[in-house]
């Protein structure tokens, strides 16, 4: 993890200018390790997070089928112990298959811990096996992938 000298050098910077936005603090490999709560060999990211004058921090966290954290099982053990602590966003999630078949159940999973996530990414130069391509051109013709996150979200209703 980051050191918390660090982390926390960056939220004062961000306070000193007079910001007082939401800031995401993400975990290791490209923010999908959020270590494991009471572990010294992986510890939390709960162990490294800086201190907030506006107490507006969040755990950011990236999930994609082809991360090391792409199971229920790791999701419960790693992220839904951060989750019962400090708001987490997953800013990332996504699948370079072209399918729908990660994103929905970690939808699933994410809607019943009330945790926000943002679907990767809108960007029809990818062709799936190079990045999640939600869009398969830019009239805005989903991908299977993009259809699986579009009907997801039209099933919430609202």
């Amino acid at each position: 993890m980051a050191e918390v000298g660090a982390l926390q050098a960056m939220v004062n910077a961000v306070r000193s200018t007079g910001a007082n936005n939401v800031i995401m603090v993400g975990g290791e490999e490209y923010a999908n390790d959020l270590g494991t709560p009471g572990s010294t060999s992986d510890p939390s990211i709960l162990n490294y997070l800086p201190t907030d004058p506006d107490h507006d921090i969040a755990v950011s966290w990236h999930s994609y089928n082809f991360n090391a954290c792409s199971n229920q099982s790791c999701w419960t053990s790693q992220v839904q112990p951060v989750i019962a602590q400090v708001p987490v966003i997953a800013g990332e999630i996504g699948e370079n298959d072209c399918a729908s078949g990660y994103v929905t159940p970690l939808m699933t999973w994410l809607d019943s811990q009330q945790t926000s996530y943002l679907a990767w990414a809108w960007n029809a130069d990818f062709n799936c096996s190079s990045g999640p391509g939600l869009i398969s051109d830019y009239s805005g013709t989903p991908t299977n992938y993009g259809a699986g996150v579009k009907s997801h979200l039209l099933s919430l209703g609202g």
